[in-house]
């Protein structure tokens, strides 16, 4: 295996991309994907699609975390990481714990999702939603669609993505379901907001009062991944913030939040540089 170089990138790098701020490290390595927990940046290697590790407060390389097949998807928070990885015809479900120990279990499907909360690791698989705490066995959460995605968890509630592109709550414990939207693209709940795109652009929706407006309109042809940052939602290149769209990150392949601050990769198809930026107030 080609080993990774990194450059400190405070004074080395020249210049940034970030806001004002100067990046944390450049990689040697086609990095996607990217999550974030109290200590560490993980991103997958194009290449070989293993995950990397940079300490979060230097941008220094930690390593590689151990994965046998192509990893798909990485989530943290707090102090563990977990990931999906292929074997075989199907796929892992794999976590490193806080002190390092891996856990694994294989999916009953090929399309798990997984969702990073302070309560631990959810994850929804065919028509389950289940949540795996430190040192427990997974327990199930809510009963869903046949083909529904998580993508948010309260105290309350789990919010899913389903076939037909409506966002439906189900209550914790297992309950009545609920349409929140019948149609939603790109929805993505955090902190009791879900940002979703609509015809007049990003929408942001205060899921306890149903306060709904605008947030900033990126180009409808913009494919993205929706990102909740404080007040902002990320939309790849874009910024939706107060109703006003600007065009803050320049070539991002990849993207984390941690309240506010987005932790974001910029990749030349060889080299990859990392970014830490205050969403609300970067220009």
């Amino acid at each position: 295996m080609k080993r990774l170089a990194l450059v400190l990138a405070v004074a080395a790098c020249g210049g940034d991309d970030g806001g004002g701020d100067p990046p944390l490290a450049e990689v040697d390595a086609s990095l996607k994907q990217v999550a974030v927990n109290d200590t560490s940046i993980f991103a997958i290697d194009a290449k070989d699609n293993s995950i990397i590790e940079l300490n979060l407060l230097d941008g220094m390389m930690i390593g590689k975390l151990p994965s046998n097949g192509a990893v798909s998807e990485i989530v943290a928070q707090g102090g563990w990481v977990a990931w999906l990885e292929a074997e075989g015809n199907g796929k892992l479900i794999r976590r490193r714990k806080v002190g390092g120990m891996i856990e694994s279990m294989r999916a009953t499907t090929n399309t798990p999702k997984l969702l990073a909360s302070a309560e631990g690791l959810f994850y929804s698989d065919g028509s389950l939603v289940a949540i795996w705490m430190e040192g427990a066995n997974p327990d199930r959460v809510a009963l869903t669609g046949v083909s529904a995605k998580v993508i948010g968890v309260d105290q309350s509630f789990v919010y899913t993505t389903e076939s037909d592109m409506s966002v439906v709550k189900y209550p914790r414990p297992d309950g009545m379901s609920e349409v929140v939207l019948p149609m939603a693209k790109d929805a993505a709940v955090k902190d009791g907001q879900m940002a979703y795109r609509a015809t007049e652009g990003i929408r942001l929706r205060d899921l306890f009062t149903q306060f709904d407006r605008v947030v900033g309109a990126p180009p409808a042809d913009q494919a993205c991944e929706l990102l909740i940052a404080g007040r902002a939602v990320m939309c790849g290149k874009y910024r939706a913030l107060d109703g006003k769209t600007d065009e803050l990150l320049d070539g991002v392949t990849g993207y984390a939040a941690q309240g506010k601050n987005v932790v974001w990769v910029k990749s030349d198809g060889t080299k990859s540089t990392i970014f830490r930026i205050d969403a609300e107030l970067a220009k």
